[in-house]
């Protein structure tokens, strides 16, 4: 009995030690630390963590085969510039990262100067990027201006003059929609706009108001839930035949029955496989814009280092790759620093997204 409890006592033992040399082994792999830095919390608290979602997806996705070891630290900003520059310092001196993925355009311009002096990869998602420069920093978002452009075919298409905008007090809706004015102005299109902050819920009085300019559609430059509360008011107080676009807008509302009929200008549905996989680990298919930058930056970054042998090579490898992994059926544009995602019409058909089709 003792013999047999010797034998076993050895056999785990060496067992143990097998497994040992093998996690040294895994962990003598070069380590790349990815920081995140999200606004989890505040107004932008469903975009930040839709971010979350989709750089966790893209994280458990990483190959067994990976030459390097990878890291991923997230932070809570609640988008307040304070938070932005001490986690940024946080993550850069004390967690000593390989490189930043940051949401919006606050985190974006305060993080990408620190990101080119520490010569640290730095990809953000700004409508309007003032980073972008030089072969640390990227940027990864739909065109704004393609997506206008098809919002203004659709509208040309259908023959509207009458336009009206709901736009929230933030710096990227009021620069989007302002691209879209200056291109209905151009095709002769009237509009008129009344603006909002974080936190309303009642749009009633103000969908009123409207009445007297007779909008044959409306736009909402916002995002969930003031965007699905006032889709909702507007259908109420005008009617279900309304329709409503926004920039951006398809990908980021939480109740898909009160848009049913409505269209977007937004960044293409990702494919089948994406889908599948967001779903299964969120169990919400909303939401998926975040998630898709987010996906999308932290698979660029592990592409470079692990095609890349020398790290301080990495950053010329990014900037003069066009490749980018992709999880669209069409072509991700990338232009130096600038990685756009595919534009498309998307519309709301029994509670499900779809490509717009006539």
């Amino acid at each position: 009995m003792k013999k047999w409890l010797l034998t076993l006592c050895m056999v785990l033992a060496l067992a143990c030690c097998d497994n040992k040399k093998e996690s040294e082994k895994a962990d003598n792999r070069p380590v790349v630390k990815i920081g995140a830095i999200l606004p989890m919390s505040g107004d932008m608290a469903v975009w930040g963590n839709s971010e979350k979602n989709g750089l966790l997806l893209a994280y458990e996705k990483i190959s067994a085969n990976a030459k390097n070891r990878y890291e991923l630290i997230i932070e809570d900003s609640s988008n307040a510039n304070k938070n932005i520059q001490h986690i940024a310092q946080k993550l850069l001196s004390l967690d000593k990262v390989d490189a930043i993925i940051t949401m919006l355009d606050p985190a974006a311009n305060i993080v990408g100067p620190m990101a080119s002096e520490n010569k640290v990869i730095h990809f953000g998602q700004s409508w309007f990027p003032k980073y972008v420069g030089d072969k640390y920093n990227y940027n990864v978002y739909a065109d704004m201006r393609e997506e206008a452009r098809l919002i203004v075919k659709y509208l040309e298409e259908k023959n509207i003059k009458r336009v009206y905008f709901f736009t929230v007090n933030q710096t990227g809706f009021i620069g989007g929609t302002n691209i879209l004015k200056d291109m209905l102005t151009e095709k002769e299109i009237a509009y008129k706009e009344t603006f909002f902050n974080f936190g309303q819920r009642d749009f009633r009085t103000d969908v009123l108001k409207t009445k007297n300019f007779e909008p044959e559609v409306y736009v909402i430059g916002a995002f969930a839930p003031e965007a699905d509360i006032l889709a909702q008011q507007l259908k109420q107080i005008v009617g279900n035949n309304v329709i409503i676009t926004g920039l951006d807008l398809g990908l980021n509302i939480g109740n898909k029955a009160v848009y049913e009929g409505s269209v977007f200008a937004s960044p293409s549905l990702p494919n089948e496989n994406f889908i599948r996989d967001y779903i299964e680990k969120v169990h919400d298919e909303n939401f998926m814009f975040g998630a898709v930058v987010g996906f999308i930056s932290f698979n660029a970054i592990i592409y470079a280092f692990e095609n890349e042998d020398k790290r301080e090579n990495v950053a010329e490898f990014l900037h003069n790759s066009e490749a980018v992994p992709t999880i669209f059926d069409k072509k991700i544009n990338k232009d130096k620093g600038m990685i756009f995602m595919p534009s498309d019409l998307l519309t709301i058909r029994d509670k499900k997204i779809l490509s717009f089709e006539e």
